[in-house]
């Protein structure tokens, strides 16, 4: 006996009991692995079966079969390393960005570091994992798995919402029996139809902002009062009032008021149903489009909406085909409505002839047919709307004696675990279709919906060779902003050189805010200096030619004060252009000198010799600020926005910035407030002893160097 287990005696049912609870703890995680063997697969699947998680893994080596795999089921997770010039994660991410799935990839690499963390998470990658790192890839899976798991509860509980408080105004439109929703504040927010029919309303006008007690009695105000107060206790599931109620003409009935918690329009509020009896309406009708046969856009939107929430819990991949008439108008004023209506109806012929039954065929609009097409593959579905796109410009239809055609542009969207409510499915499809009109190719064409890309700081290769093609071309320019001084002039005018990329004429240029924050590229870095330097120094030769003296401002990139060559270039640059280098004020951020202090330090060096001035700009934002100040020793201090907004809203920083402000002059430092934007402003830095402003109140960034500092 000793060696038996049986499952009636306590060890055995002990056992019994732990094992069925690991067996709830296991979860089925359908991977897809990209690029890796079976051999670099199974330690993975071994690892996640010992943390309790059932892998479910399939391979795909190449963007067909991952293509295949995807139109097969919802997948929770991608593994892949990236291999060059074969499939792997970035070729994955980019197909998931169009078809619109929500599918985390980690990214494999034979040793992790911030480096290929950071090119990978630029690549939307979910994390970057080294293989060897078996614990952190495990933690890794399992917060991908709870993330996704969340945005897959979150988009059915939205869905299950809008369906819900969809139902509920349909529901309350079509009912029989007198609705009316009400705030917290016991003001009316909607009351339906049945409403306005009892209490002798004009539908138009109908209660809105009435109080709901003018539609009882005198004496039974006060009760339906309290019964309003009470169902607005938290605790409160439900109130029922018999009140006599008093229709606009003054004649009375009895009614009962039944009062309870709802929501409307997305907020907390009272639902009020008065049954001064009951009638069923139990009205049926067909769902068809009178015209065309096919079902009408009630029956569509309704089937649209099921299709997308089915589509939320995975498997259930579908599409949406918006079919619009590329030459509506023109038929309209040569055939009028019934030449029209048999356009309609021929096309809508042969849709039911081309278009399998399964599939759901229906006029949306007045010009525009829509396909629910029951497939997972968009492929298939841009394959079919291709066939119709043909067959409807092919087709010839009769209208009494005369033949005439017509084409149609067909936009596209995909119904995934990662779709949107219905309505916006709708407009999504809507908008491919108009992108065909937009096209140069004037209709007559199909387009797959495409999410738009708007990541501005992914900076790619693509975003570096668009760079240097400006750089090549000459695309970029420059603009100058004037600093001026509160106090002496010494006779000349201050300006901050702007460096802007202009891809077209007429359109404003993008700042290097945008093109330039993420680009790891340093010796892109150094020549865009380079070029703005060279440029800027043109400029002040040929004010020196026309005895104009201005001073400019220009702005360093980390990488160019790092390049131990670049003093020397400096140097020619101002013998070449024969301009004094006085007159020249580099200037770099806080935040870049503070991780390259021995660089900075070598460059400032170089710049006292040289003779040209050196500016710290965005001063105060760093713990090293002070200890930057006393090492850099500069010239001028461009004090960091915020301060000058803080100055601007609150007057408590008045002191502190009046004593950073003196220490500054003590030291024999210039200060200046960027961002002075209104008179107030500016009489309070000039009591406070800033010695220069600069701001849109002075002058936005012009093309040219026209400001009169002397006026």
């Amino acid at each position: 006996m000793s060696g038996q287990t049986a499952t009636g005696t306590p060890d055995g049912l002990l056992k019994r009991i732990i094992s069925e609870k690991r067996q709830r703890l296991r979860k089925n995680v359908h991977i897809l692995f990209l690029g890796l063997t079976a051999a670099e697969a199974d330690p993975i699947i071994t690892l996640l079966r010992g943390a309790r998680l059932a892998p479910r893994g399939q391979q795909a080596q190449s963007a067909e079969e991952f293509n295949q795999a995807l139109s097969e089921r919802s997948w929770d997770l991608i593994l892949s390393p990236q291999v060059e010039g074969q499939f792997g994660a970035k070729e994955a991410v980019q197909i998931l960005h169009r078809l619109n799935k929500d599918i985390p990839i980690i990214q494999l690499v034979p040793k992790s570091d911030s480096q290929a963390l950071l090119q990978g998470l630029k690549a939307r990658m979910a994390t970057v994992i080294s293989l060897d790192e078996q614990e952190l890839l495990l933690i890794q899976i399992r917060r991908q798995l709870e993330h996704l798991e969340n945005r897959r509860r979150l988009r059915i509980l939205e869905a299950e919402l809008a369906e819900s408080e969809k139902q509920s105004q349909q529901l309350a439109d079509l009912s029989r029996l007198p609705i009316v929703y009400l705030t917290t504040d016991l003001i009316t927010l909607y009351s339906n139809p049945a409403f306005a029919e009892l209490f002798g309303l004009e539908e138009s006008s109908g209660p809105q902002y009435e109080p709901l007690d003018k539609f009882t009695v005198l004496k039974d105000r006060d009760q339906l009062k309290t019964a309003l107060q009470e169902a607005l206790e938290e605790d409160c599931h439900g109130v029922k009032t018999e009140l006599k109620a008093r229709r606009v003409d003054g004649t009375n009935f009895q009614a009962t008021f039944n009062i309870q918690h709802a929501r409307y329009l997305n907020q907390t509020c009272l639902q009020v149903i008065i049954s001064p009896d009951i009638k069923s309406n139990e009205e049926s009708f067909e769902n068809l489009d009178a015209t065309t046969r096919l079902y009408d856009a009630n029956f569509l939107v309704n089937a649209l909406e099921k299709a997308a929430h089915r589509a939320l819990v995975g498997g259930s991949d579908c599409s949406l085909l918006y079919i619009k008439f590329d030459n509506y108008s023109a038929l309209q004023s040569e055939l009028g409505a019934s030449g029209c209506d048999i356009v309609l109806a021929d096309v809508a012929e042969l849709l039911q002839q081309k278009i399998n039954k399964i599939h759901l065929c229906a006029r949306l609009e007045e010009d525009v047919f829509a396909i629910l097409f029951h497939d997972p593959s968009p492929d298939k579905a841009v394959k079919l709307a291709d066939l119709l796109c043909h067959s409807i410009a092919q087709l010839k239809v009769d209208v009494t004696g005369s033949t005439v055609s017509t084409t149609c542009s067909i936009g596209i969207c995909s119904i995934n675990d990662n779709a949107p409510h219905y309505i916006e499915l709708i407009d999504r499809a809507r908008s491919a279709a108009d992108a065909v009109l937009n096209d140069g190719q004037r209709g007559n064409g199909v387009q797959l919906f495409e999410l738009e890309d708007d990541d501005h700081d992914d900076i790619d290769d693509s975003s570096i060779k668009m760079i240097i093609d400006a750089l090549d071309h000459d695309k970029f320019r420059i603009l100058f902003q004037p600093i001026v001084a509160l106090a002496s002039a010494n006779g000349w005018g201050n300006y901050e050189v702007f460096l802007r990329l202009q891809e077209n004429d007429g359109e404003e240029g993008l700042s290097p805010n945008v093109f330039l924050s993420t680009m790891d590229s340093s010796d892109i870095s150094v020549r865009i200096d380079k070029w703005v330097i060279q440029h800027a120094f043109i400029r002040v030769a040929d004010q020196l030619k026309n005895q104009q003296r201005s001073r400019l401002f220009i702005n360093l990139t980390s990488a160019f004060y790092q390049d131990p060559d670049t003093l020397n270039w400096v140097a020619d640059q101002l013998k070449e252009y024969r301009i004094p280098a006085e007159m020249i004020v580099f200037q770099a951020s806080e935040s870049d000198l503070s991780t390259s202090q021995v660089q900075a330090e070598q460059f400032r060096f170089g710049l006292k010799k040289l003779g040209c001035k050196f500016c710290i700009k965005h001063f105060g934002v760093s713990e090293n600020r002070e200890l930057l100040r006393n090492k850099l020793k500069p010239d001028l201090i461009k004090l960091d926005g915020s301060y000058i907004q803080d100055l601007s809203n609150s007057s408590d920083s008045d002191k502190a910035f009046a004593a950073l402000i003196k220490d500054l002059k003590g030291s024999g430092i210039g200060s200046i407030a960027p961002l002075v934007e209104d008179t107030r402003l500016m009489g309070k830095l000039w009591k406070l002893g800033v010695d220069y402003i600069q701001g849109y109140y002075l002058q936005p960034p012009s093309e040219e160097m026209t400001y009169d500092f002397f006026e």
